[in-house]
């Protein structure tokens, strides 16, 4: 009976581990796809685009960096900086 148990237990370990992974991969590609459509869009706010670079940073690693969120956010970082410069 203690091995049922045993491999019961590792089964919804198995599991939860899978529902996270899937679960972080859409939040990351909720927060990819918000990027393009701020890059996109013809006048964004000065703070959707600090947000939109916030939660990019969030998702996009913390050990192994992922390449397209930090193109995402270089080019987040321009567009904000012409924003600025276009308002002072």
């Amino acid at each position: 009976m203690e091995y049922v148990i045993f491999i019961l237990l590792i089964l919804a370990l198995i599991a939860v581990s899978y529902f996270l992974r899937r679960n972080e991969k859409k939040t990351k590609n909720k927060h990819k796809i918000a990027a393009y459509r701020v890059l996109d869009a013809p006048n964004p706010t000065p703070q959707e685009i600090v947000n939109t670079i916030k939660m990019l940073r969030l998702y996009g690693g913390t050990w192994r960096k992922d390449k397209e969120f930090v193109e995402l956010v270089n080019r987040l970082r321009d567009r904000l900086a012409k924003i600025e410069a276009s308002e002072s």
